[in-house]
């Protein structure tokens, strides 16, 4: 679980804030907390100094809360291949290239702990955003249920979408401009829900009100809190309202869930339902098989680790093919030639993996648009690098991998969006070789690399080592089923003269316009 929270972007967009910002009525409350906050970082006491043999990218803090992508990019541009660090509004970061982070992406927890490093940007021992003990078992669910049965759950993504389309989605007879950022939270919250909680609570507006604004609600609190020093954190707490709606959210999951849960451990019918909750309740020992707080938790968890980030990244994908129409085309017929068989060809195992040129519109759509950072980890015990860079105990690091997107070295003609890129890739390293070793072991990485799944010291965007997410099949999943369904029955433009709309960023998260619209016409398909 800790791999979905630090790969899988916890957090909204700007638009997402200002929604749940005070009304007049609290202009007081509020001031009275910047006070506040403004004699603590005046008269606190500096903590103790981590000394990184390092150099620092010279920014001030507020240009990092309002421009951090740029900083990455620019700082990398200035760096390169050396250990540097920043002063970020979460503390003193230091930045591993990628020509280093092999050294490090092998290291046990009691070393280099991504656990320890997530819940302090969570500000888990506040927010309670944490799987705590339970993380290995909602990691290991992942990789085995999630992802195995994945070939199963088309059909069933593919009906919740058309239920969502035909219940919330334009007719588009002619072209209709429609807000989709909006919606695909939604339509991504309804699949996702049809796989963790089960057809009972994935059409409940309670359940994707909850589901879906628990990530706002966590992100407010903890960039909240983050404006207080540490040592002042205990009493400012009480502060933040936010924690007591996630104490709220909380309380209604488990309010729901609870009768689910109840009922099948109390049904001995030998076919169980197949969800994530029945799934984590066969995974949770005896004792905790009805304590319904730590499921309820899990699931929220789950959710917000999840919703947001492959909703971005699918409204990303339709922003990129309003603006590449060459690629519309280009996609449509790979997805009529995969999916010609009808209802059957969306049951096929292996249908989804025929999609060779989508995933690599996906990845490259991703690799402009996503995170500012990854590989985030706490220094628990000394570390030196082969260059000669010392990390003491208490080095809180991650990797550039807003520049490292843009790097010509990794991938040439970097600042141009080609949706082909890594479909490219792909087909040159089939090519025959006469240099290409032929040995299992160097054959083996070449099957999988390029992929949009695929991790790599220059391929960050789900993180690296054991604590790459295991979400990311199950995300590729839903994302693809909805392009595929999207592009066989509609076309995709702007406006005319209209450019591709701009990211928010905020702090070190970007996120897709939430008020652009996309203009959609529907296909008159025989």
């Amino acid at each position: 679980m800790d791999a979905l929270q630090q790969n899988l972007n916890l957090t909204p967009t700007a638009n997402d804030i200002s929604h749940q910002l005070p009304t007049d009525s609290r202009i007081i409350y509020y001031a009275a907390i910047g006070i506040i906050v403004l004699c603590a970082w005046i008269f606190h006491s500096p903590k103790r100094k981590i000394n990184v043999s390092a150099p620092f990218y010279q920014v001030s803090r507020m240009k990092w809360m309002l421009n951090a992508d740029a900083l990455i990019k620019d700082s990398y541009c200035q760096f390169r291949d050396k250990v540097y660090q920043i002063r970020s509004t979460e503390g003193e970061r230091t930045i591993i290239p990628p020509t280093l982070v092999g050294e490090l992406k092998g290291l046990p927890e009691e070393t280099l702990s991504a656990k320890i490093a997530v819940s302090e940007a969570m500000l888990s021992e506040y927010t309670h955003l944490s799987a705590d003990a339970h993380s290995d078992i909602l990691t290991f669910l992942l990789k085995t249920k999630a992802t195995h049965n994945l070939q199963r759950v088309m059909p069933i993504l593919k009906a919740e979408l058309e239920y969502i389309l035909a219940t919330e989605f334009p007719a588009c007879d002619d072209w209709t401009p429609f807000r989709i950022q909006p919606f695909m939270v939604r339509a991504v919250s309804r699949l996702s829900g049809r796989a963790f909680v089960g057809s009972a609570l994935s059409r409940s507006e309670e359940w994707m009100s909850v589901s879906v604004n628990f990530a706002i609600t966590a992100f407010i609190a903890v960039t909240k809190l983050q404006f207080f020093p540490p040592w002042m954190r205990p009493a400012a707490q009480y502060l933040v309202s936010e924690l007591r709606t996630i104490r709220k959210d909380l309380a209604k999951a488990q309010a729901m869930l609870q009768p689910l849960i109840e009922e099948r451990l109390s049904d001995l019918a030998s076919e169980k339902p197949d969800d994530f909750i029945q799934w984590l309740s066969d995974a949770l020992p005896d004792e905790e098989k009805r304590n319904y707080f730590i499921q309820a938790k899990m699931q929220l968890l789950l959710s917000a680790s999840s919703i947001h980030t492959t909703s971005n990244l699918t409204t990303d994908c339709i922003y990129d093919l309003a603006v590449h129409q060459e690629m519309q085309e280009i996609l449509r017929e790979e997805v009529i030639e995969v999916f010609e068989g009808g209802d059957d060809a969306w049951e096929r195992r292996d249908s989804i993996a025929k999609l060779k040129k989508m995933d690599s519109f996906i990845k490259e759509s991703q690799r402009l648009s996503g995170n500012v950072t990854s590989f985030i980890r706490k220094v628990m015990k000394p570390i030196d690098l082969s260059d000669g860079t010392h990390l003491p105990p208490g080095t809180s690091i991650l990797t550039p991998l807003a520049g490292i997107s843009h790097d010509e070295r990794y991938f040439p003609s970097a600042e141009v969006f080609d949706g082909l890129r890594f479909w490219k890739l792909q087909q040159q390293r089939k090519s025959p070789s006469p240099t290409r070793s032929s040995s299992p072991s160097a054959a083996a990485p070449s099957s999988t690399r390029h992929q949009f799944t695929s991790i790599g010291d220059a391929d960050q965007n789900f993180g690296l080592g054991k604590h790459a997410c295991p979400g990311r099949f199950f995300a590729a999943q839903e994302i693809k089923v909805i392009l595929s369904y999207l592009l066989l029955n509609y076309e995709i433009k702007l406006r005319d003269g209209e450019a591709r709309p701009q990211p928010l960023v905020f702090m070190m998260t970007k996120s897709p316009s939430q008020t652009a619209e996309v203009l959609f016409r529907r296909r008159n398909v025989a």
